[in-house]
């Protein structure tokens, strides 16, 4: 009997619903520079939308910036350190190429393409494959049902026992 009310307190406590709709956590992706090529590394990256890139480097001989084509983002002035961030909104994803403005003409550029990311809001469920958050909950409530039943008949058949 003891054992029945536990597993029904732990049942009880069991999260409900669906998880699967959570928004995208974003995730930070580093540029660096080869200062002996005059080449950002990596020269292409793929991230999601919410994602970060940080341009980073330091103690290098030449000044280097990072430049989005159409003015997106800018690290700023030329300089040998620079740790610069931008995160990728919603809403923008698409192909973005950038470049180091004193060191364009020889090639020092990149491409960052960003992927759609659906957020949680848009997320759209369909009934025949997925339960929504009220059907989980209606299937938990029969279960705690059925689980209460079984309580109570054992313990009424564990009295007519004991007559």
């Amino acid at each position: 009997m003891k054992r029945l009310v536990m597993l029904l307190v732990i049942v009880s406590m069991l999260p409900s619903g669906d998880l699967t709709g959570q928004d995208h956590q974003g995730t930070e992706y580093t540029v660096s520079i080869d200062g002996t090529n005059l080449r950002f590394d990596p020269p292409t990256l793929t991230i999601n939308e919410g994602d970060s890139v940080r341009f980073l480097w330091d103690g290098e001989a030449l000044p280097h910036n990072s430049v989005e084509e159409n003015g997106l983002f800018d690290s700023g002035e030329p300089e040998r350190e620079v740790d610069y961030v931008y995160t990728f909104e919603f809403g923008q994803a698409g192909i973005y190429d950038y470049f180091c403005e004193p060191h364009e003409s020889v090639g020092m550029d990149g491409i960052i393409t960003v992927l759609e990311v659906q957020q949680e809001s848009e997320l759209v469920f369909e009934p025949a494959s997925n339960i929504d958050e009220k059907g989980s909950s209606v299937i938990f409530l029969i279960i705690i049902i059925m689980f209460s039943a079984l309580i109570f008949y054992r313990t009424r058949i564990d009295n007519l026992r004991e007559l």
